[in-house]
């Protein structure tokens, strides 16, 4: 069930962007479990004119601005497997995208199972 929304600024290759994906759907695996056919990623590329870091454009920064992720997960994962979820998601983007680890942002957003639904009926109702 793992949601990934990945924001990243515009120009980075197509092949690097492919290994992003790839890699993060392992990081998940790796740390928290999920079922490999349960992960989605979204990457969601920004304009370098659309991202702004205290107070200034990326436009008029030296700053590469680092990616940032939401993590969706359905609730109940324990903190050992959310420390490792970030520290293998950032691995991931600084290897790939060689995005140095300290601009990066990883949000991990828990959701009840009541509040997450799957084909038409809550995670609870699905026995998550």
């Amino acid at each position: 069930m793992p949601n990934l929304n990945v924001y990243v600024v515009e120009g980075f290759a197509a092949e690097q962007k492919a290994a992003l994906l790839k890699g993060m759907t392992d990081a998940v695996v790796e740390t928290i479990g999920a079922p490999r056919e349960s992960v989605r990623i979204f990457l969601i590329e920004l304009a370098r004119a659309h991202v702004c870091v205290g107070g200034t454009l990326l436009t008029e920064a030296e700053q590469p601005g680092g990616p940032t992720v939401h993590a969706l997960l359905i609730a109940g994962r324990t903190d050992a497997q959310k420390a490792a979820l970030i520290a293998g998601l950032t691995r991931v983007i600084e290897e790939t995208l060689q995005v140095p680890a300290a601009p990066v942002r990883i949000m991990i957003l828990d959701v009840p199972n009541t509040d997450f639904g799957l084909g038409g009926l809550t995670a609870l109702a699905r026995g998550r």
